[in-house]
Parts: structure tokens; sequence; C-alpha cells
């Protein structure tokens, strides 16, 4: 019956929409169906080429840039030394890496991304929830990237043309973004949408290209702020605080650079979606060093990199400038003579890359892979990222940039919501389930899936979510200015990172343990590896098997699943 009425469904799609289906040559019932197509299905062998080398590219792009250049700033505004910002700037970075490796496992092991695991634990149309989330925060930062990667544009160009350095501005006082700095973003544009293009599985190679020039820029702007000033000495603390405060700051700067790198801000959201990456791993062991060492190793030396460097800064010009890009934007309006043209060329070319690369593995492809698990029959992982770089084009972003707000309120904001999603998909995937998946059953949109739960939702999930961001939703809406409590709330989100994750995953685990999700005992059932199910099964919901190259037939996933 199901498969009539899925013939009856497919008779009457018309024609023209038909044409637009994303399905591939060689595509059967079992790659392209409701649930899934060829990017939602597991990685073939042919797309699993990123080694450790392109894996080094990925992470140098992923954390040496803008947003941990400037991760000292709010710390230290919140009174914590240079010295106690950098060392908890390691130790939250170090839980990043630990994250990271945790949610990267599905991906090495079942060659599957991040909206597969959201399947797994809070249900088939359960997961919709969680990938709605991330949609709408990728379409806010990868607009926020797309902005600065624009005014990185008019660095090199007012360093090249000083009629564009001077240009009038003709746009009102309301646009919010001057006339050189919206070309500068339409260039952006018409330079960054056609890398959309470029599959997740070869863009190993152009990350390489942006490391070298992202790396080179970095430690060219540091070196150059020192040697200009003849030095650099720490910036002191804004403000003073007693020791027991200091202690609650230190764990709050801990858990804002481990939520900002887990959770996003303007930092990326692939630590708890390196699924999405690691499906294309050469070997299972090919992410794990640059996951554990790289992570931690990259975002501490950019955070010391950038305290040092607007440091001396501050020490010549008077102002504390944080932002690289504005730093160079100043750098042209002081002083508009030769040196200082050709090292902001070179600075800005290299930021300009530097955005390319961020939104590419930060959010481009995180969204393209989301929004082709909603809708696979017409969405691919491409055509996702298109659609996210229209919406985050059409937002204005420089509003985002420019409006009023608090840094580490926005970073614990997203950790808060985020991070007990992280914790539940790895409880559930390391403990729950101890790593054993029946991916076939990914991709049945009934009851005869054991992710199926009850309809289409895990309980279970949502329950421990609700529980795990509970005890911080009060202090956000002190932080937000929207009511006045007692001091406490305020403390517990600003720890909002530690206490949504331990928190939702205990909750999580244990609800388990006294109601166990459907399927027990678990069993490894992969999908196989050529992009075809094993034993001729059949991922659609039907009673139908597939034809595969045994000439034996199988029951169906509706019997299996019984």
């Amino acid at each position: 019956m199901n498969a009539l009425n899925g013939l009856r469904a497919r008779v009457h799609i018309p024609r023209t929409f038909t044409s637009l289906e994303v399905k591939q040559e060689g595509d059967d019932e079992a790659t392209f169906n409701r649930w899934t197509n060829h990017d939602c299905a597991p990685s073939p062998p042919e797309e699993r080429n990123y080694t450790q080398r392109g894996y080094f590219g990925f992470w140098i792009a992923a954390t040496v840039n803008v947003s941990a250049w400037t991760l000292g700033s709010s710390n230290l505004a919140n009174g914590l030394s240079a010295g106690e910002t950098i060392g908890m700037v390691f130790v939250g970075s170090v839980l990043a890496g630990l994250i990271s490796f945790i949610c990267a496992e599905p991906g090495v092991q079942y060659h599957i991304g991040f909206p597969m695991m959201s399947r797994v634990a809070f249900g088939m149309y359960g997961s919709f929830f969680v990938v709605m989330i991330k949609c709408f925060v990728n379409f806010i930062y990868f607009g926020i990237q797309a902005y600065w990667g624009g005014l990185a544009v008019k660095v090199v160009l007012s360093a090249i043309f000083p009629s564009f350095q001077n240009m009038r501005n003709t746009l009102p006082l309301e646009a919010a973004i001057t006339t050189n700095q919206l070309i500068g973003f339409i260039i952006y544009i018409m330079i960054f949408t056609p890398l959309m293009l470029i599959h997740p599985s070869k863009m190993h190679r152009l990350l390489w290209f942006a490391f070298g020039a992202v790396l080179a820029t970095i430690v060219g702007l540091f070196i150059w702020a020192v040697a200009s000033n003849g030095g650099a000495s720490a910036l002191a603390a804004s403000i003073q605080v007693d020791d027991s405060t200091r202690k609650f700051k230190m764990l709050q700067a801990v858990s804002s650079v481990a939520g900002s790198w887990t959770g996003s801000a303007i930092s990326p959201l692939t630590r708890r979606r390196q699924a999405d990456w690691t499906r294309y791993a050469k070997t299972k062991r090919t992410p794990v060093l640059n996951q554990l060492f790289t992570v931690p190793i990259a975002i501490t030396v950019t955070a010391t990199l950038g305290t040092f460097a607007t440091s001396a800064v501050k020490s010549m010009y008077g102002k504390e400038i944080w932002q690289p890009i504005t730093l160079l934007e100043f750098l042209l309006s002081d002083n508009y003579n030769a040196a200082t043209r050709a090292g902001c060329f070179f600075a800005g070319l290299g930021f300009f890359l530097s955005q390319i690369s961020v939104n590419l593995v930060q959010n481009s492809v995180a969204a393209g892979m989301d929004l082709a698990s909603l809708a696979p029959r017409w969405v691919d992982v491409t055509r996702g990222s298109l659609i996210m770089c229209l919406i985050g084009y059409l937002i204005n972003p420089w509003r985002f940039v420019n409006a009023p707000g608090n840094f580490i309120t926005v970073l614990n904001s997203f950790g808060m919501f985020v991070s007990p999603l992280a914790a539940i998909n790895a409880v559930d995937f390391w403990f729950v389930r101890r790593r054993n998946w029946t991916v076939p059953h990914l991709y049945i949109g009934d009851k005869s899936s054991i992710y199926w739960y009850t309809f289409g939702l895990n309980w279970r999930a949502f329950t421990a979510w609700t529980i795990g961001i509970f005890p911080s939703f009060p202090g956000f809406v002190v932080a937000t200015g929207g009511a006045k409590l007692a001091p406490a709330w305020l403390k517990l989100f600003q720890t909002a990172w530690f206490i949504g994750f331990i928190g939702a995953g205990l909750i999580y685990f244990i609800i388990c343990l006294i109601s166990p999700p459907p399927g027990k005992p678990y069993e490894r059932v992969p999908f196989g590896n050529e992009g075809h199910v094993i034993e001729g099964l059949s991922p659609s919901g039907t009673d139908t098997p597939n034809d595969v190259e045994k000439a034996s037939i199988t029951p169906s996933l509706k019997g299996m699943a019984g």
C-alpha cells in the first residue's frame, strides 16, 4: 500500500517540478526518496579523499581567523589578566577539540553527516527542529562573515586606488553601510557564490591554499604591530575583581570559548557537526590528531597573537582595536603612504581569503547539508548552500554587526540552546547505542524505522533538551534586559555551556536507562560502501527490495524493524 501511495504521489507531481529534482544518474529508491539523496546517503569511497593534510588545512581555516584573534577582548573586559585569559582560552579550546572528536565519530564510522545524527537522537521529524535552529543561526552568521569579507575587499581596493579610499558616500545614514563598503560586499558575493558549486569532498585543496595566506597574514600583522611599537606588554584587565569573582570569571571564560566553538556565535558551528566533514575522511583515524591537537593550539596561538598585537596598537595609537580588518581601515585613514598601502593590501587579501574559507567550513556547507535533509528530493548540498547564500546576502548583515549588544551574551546565548543538542547526540551515539546504528532505517519515513519513535519525534531527546536549557533561560532573560531576577540566575546563564551540555546529556542518559529507545539490542547495520543498501534492503518505507549484486533477496526493512 505504501508503495502504491508513493507511486500515486509521483504521478501527481507536475512535470515541471519533477525536472527540478536532484536525482543523479544511477540513483534508485535506496539513494533517492523522500528522506535521502546522494548527499544525505553515506559518502561513497570515491568521495573519501580528506587526508591529515586536508584536515589540517580545514582546521587552520576554521580556527586561525578574526573570531579567534578577538577572543581576548571580552574576557579582559571582565577583569581577567592577559595570562589568565590566554590560559582559559586554551582550556576552552581543548574542550572544543574533544567535543569535535566526539561528534565526528558518526561521520568516520558511517560516512554520513550531522542531520543523520539528529534523526537518530531526535527522530525523523524531530531532526527538523534541530536542523532549523542550525539553519537560522547559519543564515545570520554567514551574512556577518560575508560582510567582514566585503570589508576586506574594501581594504584591498582602498590600498590600490586612492579614489576608492576617498569615495563619497551616497547612501543615507539609515543604510548603516557606506558606498565603498557596499561595493566591497558585492564583489565578495560575486567571488564567493560560484565556489558553492564545488562539492565539499573536493574543497580540501582550496582550504589548503587559503591556509598559507591566512597564517602569513595573522603572523605578519602581529610582527608588524610588535616591531612598530618596539615590543608589546600585555593589556591590563579593564576592571579589578576579587578572588572569588575572578574564579567565576575564569569559568565563564572557558564556557564562552567552548560555547563559541561548539555552539556558534560569530565563531563556527563546525565542532559539533564535524560529521559533515569526517564523512569524507580517507581512513577512520585521519581526522583525530587535528581535532585533538590542531584545534586547541591554533585557537590559543591566534588569541595570544591578537591580544599582544592589540596591546601594541593601543600603545602606538591610544586605541584598543580588536577587529583586525577594522584596524586595517584605521591604518589607511591614519597614514595613507606607500608602505601602509602595501601592507594593508596584502593583509586585506589574506583576510579576504580567510573570510572565504571561514564561510565555506563554518556556514555554507553546513546549511547546505541541513537544507538537503529537509527536502532531499529537491535540494542537494549545492542548492542548499546557494539558498543559504541568498538569504545571508538579503538580511543586510551589517545591521547585525552594528547593532548594540554584549559579545559574551551572544556567545553564551547560542551555546545555551545548542550545547544540549550536542550532548544528546553524543550521549545517544556513545553511551546509549554504543556506536551501533541501523543506517538503512535513517531513510524510512514511517513506524517501521526504529528512529521513527512517536510520530517521528523522540520525546526523550526533547525532554532532556528542555531540562538542559531551563536553568540558564532566566539568566538569558536578565542578560538581555528582559527582567530583574536574583544574581544567581545570571551566573547560571554565564556558564550555560557547561550546564546545558552536562545537564542535558545526563538527563538523556537517565531517561534512556528507564525507557530505552526502540531497537534494543542495538546492532551495527551499515548502508553499503558504494551507496547501495546492503543485502537488498530498501530504505523507503516500502516492502519492495532493491536489486543488488547479490542474487538473493532478503526481507524488507519493515520486516527487520518488527
